[in-house]
């Protein structure tokens, strides 16, 4: 699914993320977190307690979010049969994280994502038991992982690939989208901090909602129009960049030189800079 942290739910992106909180657990100890945080587990059952470790810190944990919400059970009991009634093994088809369920699961939080991804072509290959991708697949579960251009290769490529013949040039294609929104999130942060501050916020409107389209293209993987609007982001954004230094360098100038102008971000190392999640 959506898989940059300039979407995000890219992831995020975003997200961040919606919250979801069951009734009162905020006042009350979560128990799932109590038992398996013990470090006793490190021995006696290390899968677990690393998916605590995953999850501890992560943006889910941040959010609010804990092991109830995405597997079922009852976070105030401290019997382990309590606790656990009703979780179902991820292989049980009714279980909340059986694969073909995970977007449904996640999409009580990221619901427009989730309608976005629905109306994707992998959509339907999962659905038909066909093997494709759900949102662990490309962003993780516990901790969700943010894709830049080059880990994006290694996931895609597993499917996309010459060997298989499965549109093996969307590989490029989606590389190449988000090497520009990494870009393009450089500019838009340094633009959005200075129309902050010399309040005129409403000039970042048109791009922000340039960033909301692609967020819906990329997870309904119309990589067609998302590649479009992509550079027609990083083109609006790199124009207001621009204008930007020159009216600090006219300022600067103004004051004898005494403030210079920013640096521009395409010369700096790419970093994931996380766009708004629908």
């Amino acid at each position: 699914m959506g898989v940059f942290k300039q979407i995000t739910g890219l992831c995020s992106v975003g997200l961040v993320m919606a919250v979801c909180l069951v009734s009162g657990r905020a006042a009350d100890v979560d128990q799932c977190v109590q038992c398996h945080q013990d470090p006793a587990f490190r021995v006696q059952n290390k899968k677990l307690f690393d998916y605590f470790l995953q999850w501890k810190g992560s943006v889910h944990d941040e959010a609010g979010v804990s092991c109830n919400d995405c597997h079922g059970g009852d976070p105030s009991a401290p019997e382990k049969g309590r606790a656990h009634e009703g979780v179902l093994r991820p292989t049980d088809e009714k279980s909340r994280v059986f694969y073909q369920n995970i977007p449904k699961t996640c999409g009580e939080c990221h619901a427009e994502v989730y309608g976005n991804f629905i109306q994707s072509r992998h959509y339907q290959v999962l659905m038909d038991k066909e093997g494709g991708p759900n949102c662990v697949t490309c962003h993780g579960s516990l901790n969700s992982e943010i894709f830049l251009s080059t880990p994006v290769v290694k996931t895609c490529s597993q499917c996309h690939n010459a060997e298989t013949g499965n549109h093996p040039e969307i590989v490029e294609l989606a590389e190449r989208i988000l090497h520009r929104m990494n870009v393009a999130g450089m500019y838009r942060k340094r633009t959005t901090l200075h129309y902050d501050a010399v309040d005129q916020p409403e000039v970042m409107k048109p791009t922000e909602k340039l960033y909301v389209e692609i967020a819906r293209s990329w997870h309904q993987f119309d990589f067609e129009e998302t590649d479009r609007d992509s550079e027609a982001l990083l083109l609006e954004l790199r124009s207001l960049y621009n204008a930007v230094r020159r009216e600090e360098r006219a300022k600067a100038s103004g004051q004898g030189g005494a403030k210079s102008p920013a640096k521009n971000p395409a010369d700096e190392r790419a970093v994931p800079v996380k766009p708004p999640v629908p």
